[in-house]
């Protein structure tokens, strides 16, 4: 554990000095504060467009930054040849897998802990209150951000950071769209329909973590759907890092 702990550490402090994630953050900052603007020029309907416009961001500059930082993360330790000083040293390779994972993880619930303040001020300053719904929208965005880091892990063991990012953004768009593949797979026949049916159980239904529009419009999630949500993240995070295991111990340094 002492192990992850210090890969964890190191990754956090390797991953908010990148200039690109900077970059983004002041721009996702900019973005939430204009928000105020925007809701001010709608008719009376200020907290609903503040909502929906600073839960969107937050969650589109949070995926941006995760997929900028995950997709070069194994690969770039393979790349200047560092991963041999790393496993020079008693050190697992699932250790490492884990490190990178919890590094990543932190780096990215911090930046979406400074959007998320910053939103949340937003809303309290337009008269909005404490807006529990969204800390529960952000939380959940956070567990389906696990799953994409452990998926970027995953395919930057074998991909370059390019192949890694455009393979990631597609299963990230599939899997808002899971829902509707099910439904257009009953209007299917023979192989076409195998092969909906297998994306849809491969692909990880990153719907389950969207409740943005239940925030937006007051209602409210149930302690069951959020902890299924929960559960359900943690398992395909375990199997996608376990994996990522896997074909990591099979490469050869």
């Amino acid at each position: 554990m002492r192990r992850i702990i210090v890969i964890a550490k190191n990754t956090f402090k390797e991953t908010i000095r990148d200039r690109i994630m900077y970059g983004i953050l002041i721009f996702s900052l900019l973005f939430l504060f204009s928000v105020t603007v925007i809701g001010s020029l709608s008719l009376g309907e200020d907290l609903f467009i503040i909502r929906s416009f600073g839960l969107a961001g937050i969650y589109l500059f949070g995926l941006i930054i995760t997929l900028f930082l995950g997709a070069s993360l194994i690969y770039k330790e393979v790349e200047f040849k560092t991963i041999y000083i790393i496993l020079s040293k008693p050190i697992k390779d699932s250790e490492v897998i884990l490190g990178k994972f919890f590094g990543l993880l932190t780096s990215i619930a911090s930046t979406v802990g400074l959007m998320g303040l910053i939103y949340l001020s937003v809303v309290w300053f337009n008269g909005g209150g404490v807006d529990y719904g969204s800390i529960l929208a952000m939380i959940l965005q956070l567990f389906e951000f696990s799953i994409i880091i452990s998926i970027l892990i995953l395919l930057s063991t074998f991909s370059s950071p390019i192949a890694s990012t455009i393979y990631t953004i597609v299963i990230v768009y599939s899997g808002h769209l899971l829902t509707l593949m099910l439904n257009y797979s009953a209007n299917l026949g023979g192989f076409q329909k195998y092969i909906v049916l297998g994306a849809y159980y491969l692909f990880p239904n990153l719907e389950k973590f969207n409740i943005r529009n239940l925030v937006v419009h007051n209602l409210n999630i149930t302690q069951t759907e959020f902890i299924l949500a929960m559960g359900y993240a943690i398992i395909y995070t375990s199997l996608a890092l376990c994996l990522a295991h896997f074909v990591f111990q099979k490469k050869e340094f």
